[in-house]
């Protein structure tokens, strides 16, 4: 029986893995030429409620997300659409899917996406941009989970979240201050956790 479920769960993975790849080489299509259409978004749209599965996990709830963001009126604005294209671009440009990775730079940002996230009544710190949408709608979504968001790295901080556009020089940034003050923390014995912005989306959709 155990390796029976095993088989399933392998199996079951492999699907997921074909899809989300399916899914990436769709955005990647989209952005070729630099410009999104409305008949292209909607495709994006139908694709993904069509794929469910696939929508719930990541990249492709950040992907729903940023599509629902822009046709929650019914019209798409030029500062909308170019704010899919840049999120779209940014995912096709970065194969979260297969890499596990954000970018170069998150390879080199310790980050620790294995442990149990457990948002209630923690303290969170946000680090960088996030695919998610603004600082602002990422700290309420942390309060909608029973979360404290704060600015700056102390030892009162259970988890320092960092976005998925961290930049490539992220050591020069003003939050770069944070993730070393972070890894500090950790080398001094202090049990702050460096999450990615995949892992902190994954654990807010498994705790809904």
């Amino acid at each position: 029986m155990v390796t029976q479920a095993s088989e399933s769960s392998s199996s079951a993975a492999n699907i997921n893995r074909e899809a989300i790849e399916q899914l990436l080489g769709i955005v990647s299509g989209l952005v070729a030429d630099d410009d999104l259409h409305d008949l292209e978004i909607e495709f994006l749209k139908v694709w993904l409620g069509e794929h469910q599965d696939v929508a719930r996990m990541w990249p492709g709830s950040a992907i729903g997300r940023a599509v629902d963001t822009v046709l929650a009126d019914g019209h798409v604005s030029e500062e909308e659409r170019a704010y899919l294209l840049a999120t779209l671009k940014e995912l096709a440009a970065n194969d979260f899917a297969i890499t596990d990775a954000a970018a170069d730079a998150s390879i080199a940002i310790p980050t620790d996406d294995a442990i149990r996230i457990s948002l209630r009544d923690a303290v969170v710190c946000l680090a960088g941009d996030f695919l998610h949408g603004t600082r602002a709608a990422c700290e309420r979504l942390l309060e909608q989970a029973g979360a404290c968001p704060v600015r700056g790295v102390s030892k009162n901080v259970h988890y320092l979240v960092v976005g998925t556009k961290v930049s490539p020089h992220w050591l020069q940034t003003a939050y770069g201050r944070d993730i070393q003050d972070a890894v500090a923390l950790q080398q001094a014995g202090h049990g702050i956790a460096i999450v990615s912005e995949r892992r902190w989306i994954e654990s807010l959709a498994a705790n809904a």
